[in-house]
């Protein structure tokens, strides 16, 4: 517990920290609502607090700020830093991403992504193989490593001048239907705030706050890792698998920013009680495993001689029934897990930041704001999290029955029109229920919907 002193120098023309350093002074030019539904000069300007700068966190700083609010971000790491290796920003991202000018960006530092390829093992069933733009021309995704897009969305957060407190580890808020107020677990308070947005991931230390959570650990996790490229297509995200248990993917993520060597960023997925002996699995054995079930991965995976070059990940799916309490909002992991199978969670992350922007424009009420916002995400956020459960059985799954019945049902699937432009609306992230979906321009407030 601790108590709060309210300061005031908290104000419209600044926010103070309680160390009495400056964290924000600026004034903003007017904002054009990206949709395109006019002026919004008269906006109420806010005090927003952002927990975790990962990537929902420097996202929604980003484009908090363009609309003329003060913004500071608070960090539990003495230095903000990425967690993970690469992942696959789909067409809806890379709008966000646009929208906040860091597309080209993305373009440069990333692979370009224009297929998904999988089949079963080196020589069995394909399961599918799809293009973006069969559905749209022009459609793709960038495969980027995760310190690339952290490094540009830091960079768009410090040319904006949001302020970064970092060493700032959050673990508490008071007063949050008024003007909260956070605790760090160094006994220090920040605020009061007019807004307080969780964007602290999975490891959120606020949501308990919100009530009711539905939790479901899945029973399969996965080793990754990134390593120089050794010849696979730059232009494909690929994935090998051996019944529902084990899969494979190749991912090509770009390079670094201050190194041009080719990466792939590798996974495997195994169930969750082979990844607890991973440290003591056997590497020459596991690359010999990897290899016969996709032989042109051995250059790759010979990069791996430590199981330390590879990192244990568990996966759950967690949602939270209302991201809304009082003048605190949960967006990304925070807000809403789910499987990788869809390689849709920073990409949700992107979508709840410029939906959070936009519902604060739009409404000058905060209380009006945040349901409106809740309610413009919610049918996209579920039907990711259904199809991602449903799909995790047929790829990472303890079932003798759904591996077969993938491997012949999945690629003559594939063949059918309609069945086959869904699934490449599925796989880009642009549904938003079962028979509904928008354009990657729609979803991310760049244009109004048609």
């Amino acid at each position: 517990m601790f108590v709060p002193t309210i300061d005031n120098r908290y104000s419209f023309a600044g926010i103070v920290s309680s160390n009495g350093h400056a964290l924000w002074t600026s004034t903003r030019p007017e904002w054009r609502d990206p949709a395109g539904h006019g002026s919004v000069t008269g906006m109420v300007k806010l005090s927003i607090a952002i927990v975790g700068a990962g990537v929902a966190g420097l996202a929604v700083a980003s484009c908090l700020a363009d609309a003329g609010h003060r913004v500071v971000v608070f960090e539990r790491f003495e230095q903000a830093k990425p967690v993970g290796a690469g992942l696959l920003l789909q067409p809806t991202g890379l709008a966000v991403l646009d929208r906040l000018g860091l597309r080209e960006g993305a373009a440069t530092l990333g692979s370009r992504i224009e297929r998904l390829y999988g089949r079963c093992g080196p020589t069995g069933p394909l399961i599918f193989d799809r293009r973006y733009d069969e559905l749209l021309p022009g459609l793709h995704g960038v495969g980027i490593h995760r310190a690339s897009l952290f490094h540009l969305l830091m960079t768009a957060a410090e040319t904006r001048g949001i302020a970064l407190e970092q060493a700032a580890d959050i673990t508490g808020i008071e007063n949050i239907e008024n003007r909260p107020v956070l605790g760090d677990s160094a006994g220090r308070h920040h605020g009061p705030f007019d807004l307080v947005v969780d964007a602290g991931g999975a490891r959120s230390s606020l949501r308990d706050r919100l009530g009711a959570l539905q939790r479901r650990p899945y029973r399969h996790g996965a080793v990754w890792g990134v390593a120089a490229d050794t010849g696979f297509g730059r232009d494909a995200l690929q994935q090998r698998y051996r019944t529902a248990r084990f899969m494979i993917g190749v991912l090509p993520v770009g390079h670094l920013p201050h190194d041009p060597t080719p990466l792939d960023a590798f996974f495997w997925s195994m169930p969750v009680e082979d990844l607890d002996r991973w440290t003591e699995a056997d590497l020459a054995a596991w690359r010999a495993e990897v290899a016969a079930i996709w032989p042109e991965t051995a250059a790759l995976t010979r990069q791996f001689t430590r199981h330390e070059q590879l990192t244990p990940a568990r996966y759950a799916q967690l949602t939270v029934a209302d991201p809304i309490k009082g003048r605190l909002v949960l967006i990304g992991d925070a807000w809403h897990q789910t499987s990788p199978q869809l390689g849709q969670g920073a990409n949700m992350a992107l979508l709840d930041a410029a939906a959070l922007a936009d519902a604060l424009a739009l409404h000058a009420d905060v209380s009006t704001a945040l349901p409106a916002f809740a309610a413009q995400r919610r049918g996209h956020i579920r039907f990711y999290q259904m199809a991602s459960t449903v799909l995790t059985q047929f790829f990472q799954s303890h079932s003798r029955l759904t591996g077969p019945v993938r491997n012949l049902a999945f690629g003559p699937m594939g063949r059918l029109p309609w069945l086959r432009t869904e699934m490449v609306k599925t796989l880009a992230g642009l549904k938003t229920g079962p028979f509904s979906w928008r354009k990657p321009e729609e979803l991310a407030g760049l244009v109004s919907p048609t």
